[in-house]
């Protein structure tokens, strides 16, 4: 009786773990803190440039994650692009009300 042998997936070290750490903690993380960072100043700044270079990253490890290193859904099912296309609507319309309300809300807060 024959087996059969199925390939196993080349490993990639930690890179794996990085990529998902970034995109789900740390990278939110740095939103965080420059949308807090721009509230205290409220004019446009290199701030403003730095958080949406933020989310443009935060975007491209997603899809890395899911096209090159078999990113997963919460659920523990392989990850498709149709999953990265939702995520980029909701990481976009969330991190740009939380830009309109660091210029518009929060300032109110940290000035006098």
């Amino acid at each position: 009786m024959s087996q059969q042998v199925t390939p196993q997936a080349e490993a990639t070290g930690c890179l794996p773990v990085v990529v998902r750490l970034f995109w789900l903690i740390a990278g939110n993380l740095v939103l965080f803190f420059l949308a807090v960072s721009i509230a205290q100043r409220r004019a446009l700044s290199a701030r403003d440039i730095a958080y949406w270079v933020t989310v443009t990253v935060l975007i491209l490890a997603r899809y890395i994650d899911i096209t090159r290193l078999d990113g997963q859904t919460k659920d523990g099912e392989p990850a498709s692009l149709r999953t990265w296309r939702w995520y980029t609507l909701v990481l976009l319309l969330a991190s740009g009300a939380l830009w309109v309300l660091a210029h518009r809300v929060f300032p109110r807060f940290f000035l006098p």
